[in-house]
């Protein structure tokens, strides 16, 4: 069996054990974190543009088309528009920090993801859904609702000791999940389409940050 733990509220972790800033601060939740600079990949389907980088706002604006060809033809279910960021780890904790805002109408698509797991292929995954709200992978739970058209800031938190995924919308806590076992894991932000996915999805990501502890 699959185990996930869903925690609605603080009392799992308290305000005290993470000592977070005011939302008007870019900073990891917690502390004892460094930044890191790992680079990334823009994936996006063959011979598509997908993505754009606005120098001036640190803006990345992805879209996709649910006409899109898959990303990786033969490899995977859908078309991808995003960042694969080169921060892979097996060990330790992980944080990905950005201020991110789905265009309405999105939905069934992907927005963030913590890859690898032993058990399914991601530890992670938060997708829009036409509820208005970032859900569990495509499930019921909702992790953050309303989420259309304004800018949110998200920040997932890794423990792979335990195994565990921290989610916080506005620097509020959200929930915390099972991760899916031991794995090379990294982070990923854009859109990746599912079936079902809305004809056309936006989303627009800045203010990205990565943090990890050993």
């Amino acid at each position: 069996m699959r185990r996930r733990t869903f925690i609605i509220g603080t009392g799992a972790l308290g305000l005290t054990a993470w000592g977070w800033p005011s939302a008007a601060h870019a900073a990891p939740i917690g502390s004892g974190w460094t930044e890191i600079s790992p680079g990334y990949t823009v994936h996006q389907p063959p011979d598509r543009t997908r993505h754009t980088y606005d120098v001036a706002t640190g803006e990345h604006h992805f879209w996709l088309y649910s006409a899109d060809p898959s990303t990786f033809p033969g490899q995977d279910s859908g078309p991808r528009s995003e960042l694969r960021f080169h921060n892979d780890y097996t060990s330790g904790d992980a944080q990905f920090e950005c201020d991110i805002k789905v265009a309405a109408g999105a939905h069934r698509v992907c927005v963030m993801q913590v890859f690898g797991g032993a058990t399914w292929a991601t530890a992670f995954m938060t997708l829009a859904m036409n509820t208005d709200s970032l859900n569990y992978y495509d499930q019921s739970q909702q992790i953050h609702t309303p989420i259309y058209d304004t800018y949110l800031r998200l920040n997932v938190v890794h423990e792979t000791g335990p195994g565990l995924v921290h989610v916080f919308v506005n620097r509020q806590f959200r929930a915390t999940f099972q991760d899916h076992g031991a794995a090379t894991h990294y982070f990923k932000c854009g859109l990746y389409g599912r079936a079902g996915m809305a004809s056309r999805n936006d989303v627009h990501i800045k203010n990205i940050h990565l943090y990890r502890k050993p």
